[in-house]
């Protein structure tokens, strides 16, 4: 009788000292690597479409028939260029944040020509700008995203914006005709202004990567004043457009 009181005190305080004991928690699982790391220093080149949408607009005249110069003058122009880019990376989860710089060459302009009289001489007038040189320091921000493509590992999709930079020459000259002489004004300077745009960067393979984008820009108006003796004009000259860039980026 002794026994079976002891064998059923023994069965029932097994599950009460088991309920007594610190339960243990379930290890954590490591979290799983990056299938395709953005992060780090990359450089590459690139090709480049240009749409500038220029213009020159005549602010002021003094001592000349305003009838006898244009009052504007459209400018625009494009054209194909090309450059190179470097930047940096950093990625957390699926959100991809960077700096880049990037510079572009290109022969991208017009000029236009206006004739007109005053007094009885007749006034040719010319306006030009051509940009030479492009570049850009700005910030991207982006997600990632798998990629249906079987060429690529992963997509890459950012917003981006930031300075601009832009080599123009712009230039107006008035000839007196038939004397053949006249003021005249140029500037070339590096002008800054603003980007923003989008694009898309594609993973080929853990080293290469394609890379597309879409920038709209804006640069800082310019004013020529042209001058002889009493008589002068003026012309403010705006630079805006598109530009559109293709490249090929090699990370390290």
């Amino acid at each position: 009788m002794k026994r079976l009181v002891l064998s059923l005190s023994a069965l029932l305080a097994g599950p009460a000292l088991a309920a007594d004991l610190p339960a243990r928690s379930a290890p954590v699982p490591p979290a799983a690597p990056l299938a395709v790391d953005w992060s780090g220093f990359y450089a590459g080149v690139h090709g480049a479409w240009i749409g500038d949408s220029g213009e020159a607009e005549r602010t002021g005249v003094v001592g000349v028939a305003p009838a006898a110069l244009p009052t504007r003058a459209g400018l625009s122009g494009s054209g194909l260029g090309g450059g190179a880019q470097l930047g940096y990376l950093w990625q957390v989860g699926r959100v991809v944040a960077g700096l880049e710089a990037d510079l572009t060459a290109m022969d991208v302009g017009r000029s236009r020509s206006g004739f007109g009289s005053d007094g009885g001489f007749g006034l040719r007038t010319e306006l030009s700008s051509q940009m030479n040189w492009f570049g850009t320091v700005k910030g991207r921000v982006g997600v990632t995203l798998p990629s249906l493509l079987p060429m690529v590992q992963e997509t890459l999709v950012y917003v981006t914006g930031g300075l601009a930079l832009a080599q123009v020459e712009r230039a107006a000259r008035i000839t007196v005709v038939p004397l053949g002489v006249g003021p005249q004004a140029s500037g070339d300077d590096w002008t800054a202004g603003f980007v923003v745009g989008g694009g898309s960067e594609h993973r080929l393979t853990p080293a290469l990567s394609l890379k597309s984008e879409t920038l709209y820009y804006r640069l800082q108006d310019e004013t020529l004043t042209l001058a002889r003796g009493g008589d002068q004009a003026s012309y403010r000259f705006r630079n805006d457009g598109w530009i559109s860039r293709l490249g090929l980026n090699v990370r390290f």
